[in-house]
């Protein structure tokens, strides 16, 4: 992965070079200026105090920008509300499948998501984008903008909090070569016929808290696949034989394969299996195959079946007391350590929410932006349940093996 630098977005309106000092003492170091004559000095001054420099459309080498969206519970029109499912679950907003699916595609550069504010918390802004190992370029709405330069109070304290926040994973660069923990992978190459599904079906599976890995048909090979319990194909055309053998020694194996007739013919025997009114089973060596009664059209579907298909009890994280919520497992490389990124998207964190982490631990450190932040443990049989005390929309559960 390239350098992780910290971007900004510098406002137009911002042409007096002294507003750099607003950066003395942050990790912002990569700035994104307008073209206009006007803001001249600012590039000059910006790159005499050795920060980056870039027109405002521009990124470096070694850096994929996405158009992302502003993340956190999605409002309903007129403002009556917050937005749900057809469950009424708040629909929330995140960039995470997306930085993940850049990475996944272009392992050897960095992510920038490109959302432009709205209603709700610039730190999770940050840590939406942050925890899932990329990087959101920081802009400011107009009222915070005019805010800062006029020195209001409230507007400082929002920029303080903003970069601390990117401070904090700017100084746990780590963390984003830290491989995903997953129940799920999903096989595609999510392009052409297959993009919309495909990318969908990531997003919703991170709405409906399933933890996945994305699983590059044409480098299925080289991916981990044991830890995995299934598999998830979905695409229009049907495996070539090759990936279809991959596939199907992961079922022998004892996984699960979820997939639909486009698959091709139905491998393994008729199996008996939790009714299911659009799937039915099959049996292949120790494992079992999914078999869905029609081609796939609705993501939203699938994402949900899937996870009653493979069963809650293999949960990597469940919440209680969170709202809503979303979370990112992570290991490192000696699999030592286990960091659970939690989100909270409300315009809040929770008072008193608790989580259980699939998994045996003999300790944990939780981090919010703020600092450390005392937490209880309590060991189950193959899991470890926290309790939190009241946080701010972020926690990091940094556990040691």
């Amino acid at each position: 992965m390239t350098a992780q630098w910290t971007p900004m977005r510098w406002p137009d309106t911002w042409t007096d070079p002294s507003a750099l000092n607003l950066l003395q003492g942050t990790a912002i170091d990569y700035l994104l200026i307008g073209k206009s004559e006007a803001l001249g000095p600012v590039r000059a001054r910006a790159q005499q105090e050795g920060l980056h420099v870039a027109d405002s459309g521009a990124v470096p080498a070694g850096v994929t920008r996405v158009k992302g969206e502003w993340p956190g519970v999605r409002m309903s029109r007129g403002g009556g509300g917050a937005a749900g499912g057809p469950t009424g679950v708040p629909w929330v907003d995140s960039n995470g499948w997306r930085i993940r699916l850049e990475s996944a595609l272009h392992p050897e550069t960095s992510v920038w998501v490109d959302a432009r504010p709205a209603a709700g918390s610039y730190l999770t802004a940050i840590a939406d984008c942050a925890s899932r190992g990329g990087r959101w370029i920081v802009s400011l709405d107009d009222t915070l903008t005019a805010g800062l330069r006029a020195g209001e109070p409230r507007a400082l304290d929002t920029w303080k909090k903003a970069a601390a926040a990117a401070g904090f994973f700017a100084a746990r660069k780590a963390w984003a070569g830290y491989a995903p923990l997953a129940v799920v992978g999903v096989v595609s190459d999510f392009t052409g016929q297959n993009e919309f599904f495909s990318r969908e079906l990531l997003n919703l599976l991170d709405r409906a808290g399933q933890h996945y890995r994305i699983v590059l048909k044409d480098r299925i090979a080289d991916a981990p696949l044991a830890s995995l319990r299934a598999l998830i194909y979905t695409d229009a055309e049907p495996p070539t034989p090759a990936l279809r053998k991959q596939i199907l020694g992961f079922v022998q194996a004892g996984g699960t394969l979820i997939t639909a007739p486009k698959w091709g013919e139905a491998p393994g025997k008729r199996a008996k299996g939790d009714e299911h009114p659009r799937f039915g089973w099959r049996a292949l060596g120790t494992g079992r195959i999914a078999w869905a009664h029609a081609d796939p059209d609705d993501p939203y579907l699938w994402a949900n079946d899937s996870v009653v298909l493979v069963s809650h009890r293999y949960d990597l994280v469940r919440f209680w007391n969170g709202g809503a919520t979303g979370s990112f497992c992570t290991t490192s490389a000696d699999a030592q350590q286990v960091v659970a990124h939690l989100l909270f998207y409300a315009n809040r964190g929770p008072d008193s929410a608790s989580v259980r982490i699939a998994g045996r631990y003999r300790a944990v450190k939780a981090w919010t932006v703020d600092g450390p932040v005392k937490v209880e443990m309590e060991s189950q049989r193959d899991a470890v349940e926290v309790r939190l005390p009241q946080v701010s929309q972020y926690v990091a559960l940094e556990m040691e093996v």
